[in-house]
């Protein structure tokens, strides 16, 4: 494992983990301790190593340890987070995102060993309300109960429409994780892989369409944007709902 001392902190972004640069500016680390975000590391882990071996660019394993805390360590990808970009150039983006998911959600679903379809996730939901890892304050002004159950009553719906749907999802498919060339904006590759895998492709459109539409965080875009893209890859809006629902216990 590298010396991390001189490594620089990185502040930015929601992990769980403590995340570090290295001074060359070529790799990062992730840090973890807390069991669940140890375990949310692992999981990151294994996705990078798997989108290695089908040709998706995202970051490179380094290095791992596992010894009291879990440290991931990654290479540098070129490029900017696509919530980085000018007015001028998103529209362009707007549409190398789309193609970017559509490759991806072209990736043999029977080839993917990760399962992220609701059978799984609503469980570990539930399961994570249990522990108290969801926030209380939620973004919906309602308890972590109260939208618990609303996702579990529209799960069976959800479900039906999943079946028809299945596709390899990046599963945080927001602005911040995916990278852009500056100049020609072609997708330079993915982050924060951790909740990769099988689910209905709606989980990538919920997620990206809200980011887009989010203008405190990312006013470059806005709802024009956020419509045009719903519309370009024909979501449902519905689903579109459920699935930020989801995110809420995430």
């Amino acid at each position: 494992m590298a010396d991390m001392h001189a490594w620089e902190p990185v502040t930015t972004g929601h992990s769980a983990a403590s995340v570090h640069r290295s001074p060359d500016g070529r790799a990062f680390a992730k840090t973890a301790t807390a069991p669940h975000a140890r375990d949310e590391l692992r999981a990151e882990r294994d996705r990078l190593q798997w989108l290695d071996s089908v040709g998706v660019a995202a970051p490179r394993v380094l290095d791992w340890s596992d010894d009291g805390a879990s440290t991931l360590v990654t290479s540098a990808l070129p490029g900017v987070p696509a919530s980085d970009l000018p007015r001028t150039s998103v529209r362009l983006a707007a549409e190398r995102l789309v193609a970017f998911l559509a490759s991806l959600h072209a990736l043999p679903v029977a080839d993917c060993p990760f399962d992220r379809r609701l059978a799984v996730v609503v469980g570990v939901a539930a399961e994570r309300v249990s522990a108290g890892l969801v926030d209380e304050d939620t973004p919906r002004g309602r308890s972590a109960v109260d939208l618990l159950g609303e996702l579990e009553s529209g799960r069976a719906r959800a479900e039906a429409a999943e079946r028809a749907d299945l596709a390899v999802c990046h599963g945080d498919f927001c602005l911040p994780n995916v990278l852009l060339d500056p100049d020609r904006l072609a997708v330079t590759g993915i982050l924060d892989v951790g909740r990769l895998g099988v689910a209905d492709r709606h989980v990538d459109l919920a997620l990206l369409t809200r980011s887009m539409a989010t203008t405190e965080l990312n006013p470059a875009y806005g709802p024009d944007i956020a419509e045009w893209v719903a519309e370009r890859t024909g979501a449902d809006p519905w689903r579109i709902g459920y699935y930020r629902l989801l995110d809420e216990f995430c």
